[in-house]
């Protein structure tokens, strides 16, 4: 009997170290896992702070189950450790303004193995290597105001290194109608009534937005949800 229940200790101590070993990038949903099969764990140790920061087109996006729009604005990005990187800004839904302060942790750094060069291979021999990053977010809307709440989720965005070592955003692919970069997926939680919203937001795109977006060239919102924010 003792060594019966000595074996099942040892089992559960494996199981146990296993568990705690457990990669955090193992956990990142399946919508980030199949953008990034083609591609392996590469390091980075320069500062994202300029792409998360990018504005070159506003952020589209849409929170609950009826794909109400929801507008969102980094005012400040600052790097604050390797991996670790605090923001702030504004969120809009309806007439409903928020400031929100919060962080977003790097996980997983990789490099695309086989990149492609642009329209006619045209950036070939212009960058070193094409990667993607990984990261989770948690956004903190002011408590002080109105139907404010809690993001939470994962974040995906695109990157090229510049052959002088600049860590840039990835805008090769542009012409592409499924082009996109900065996307956001998670949800928010109500800070009054601890009830749960899914919510995503990108540039150019919005991840899994289910028949959110009928476009084909760019984002173009499905007739049925334009009265959820969308008609202005």
């Amino acid at each position: 009997m003792r060594l019966i229940s000595y074996f099942v200790l040892l089992l559960m101590g494996v199981v146990l170290t296993s568990y705690q070993r457990k990669p955090a990038e193992a956990n990142v949903q399946r919508w980030i896992q199949s953008l990034t099969r083609e591609s392996k764990k590469t390091v980075v140790d320069n500062d994202f702070s300029n792409i998360l920061l990018d504005r070159r087109v506003p952020y589209v996006g849409y929170i609950g189950a009826n794909y109400q729009k929801l507008s969102i604005t980094f005012q400040r990005v600052h790097r604050t450790s390797a991996n670790r990187y605090s923001v702030s800004g504004v969120t809009i839904v309806k007439n409903n303004r928020c400031n929100f302060r919060g962080t977003i942790d790097i996980i997983d750094n990789r490099r695309f193995i086989h990149p492609t060069y642009g329209v006619d291979d045209a950036m070939k021999g212009r960058f070193r290597r094409r990667g993607c990053s990984v990261a989770k977010y948690k956004l903190m809307e002011d408590t002080r105001q109105k139907s404010s709440g809690v993001f939470s989720g994962y974040l995906l965005f695109y990157w090229y290194e510049t052959v002088d070592g600049r860590i840039v955003y990835d805008d090769i692919d542009d012409y592409s109608d499924s082009f996109c970069n900065n996307q956001y997926a998670g949800s928010w939680r109500s800070n009054s009534t601890r009830k749960a919203k899914p919510c995503a937001w990108g540039q150019y795109r919005v991840p899994i937005c289910g028949d959110l977006d009928i476009g084909a060239g760019e984002f173009s919102v499905n007739p049925k949800y334009a009265k959820y924010g969308w008609e202005k």
